[in-house]
C-alpha cells in the first residue's frame, strides 16, 4: 500500500484523555480530522508498537485520497479520532498526487 502521506503524531496518554492502550499492529485506522472535516486514514505501522506520549513520523494511506488530499498541506495541524481525539499530529510530508 503506498502512503499518501507522512504524518508527525504524538497519542494523548491515559491521563490526557487519550487511549488507555499503545497502537500496535501492521495498521491502525481511524479518521482523520482536517479543519473539522474527517477522513478515513490508516496509518501504516509495519509491525511497530507506538507509546502514549512519544512523537513518531507514520506514513498514512486516506481510504478516498481523491476528497482528503486537496485539503491537506504540509506543515498542517491534523488530529485522530476515536470516539474523541486521541491524537495530535501535522503534515510532514505529501507524497501523492491529486
Amino acid at each position: 500500500m503506498n502512503p499518501d502521506a507522512i504524518i508527525s503524531v504524538r497519542f494523548l496518554t491515559k491521563n490526557e484523555g487519550g487511549r488507555k492502550t499503545a497502537i500496535q499492529g501492521n495498521f491502525y485506522g481511524c479518521p482523520l480530522f482536517i479543519d473539522n472535516e474527517a477522513f478515513d486514514c490508516r496509518l501504516l505501522l509495519d509491525g511497530k508498537r507506538l507509546e502514549l506520549g512519544e512523537y513518531y513520523e507514520i506514513p498514512i494511506k486516506f481510504l478516498f485520497p481523491e476528497f482528503a488530499l486537496p485539503l491537506i498541506q504540509e506543515g498542517m495541524n491534523i488530529t485522530l479520532w476515536e470516539g474523541k481525539t486521541v491524537a495530535t499530529a501535522k503534515i510532514i510530508k505529501i507524497l501523492a498526487k491529486i
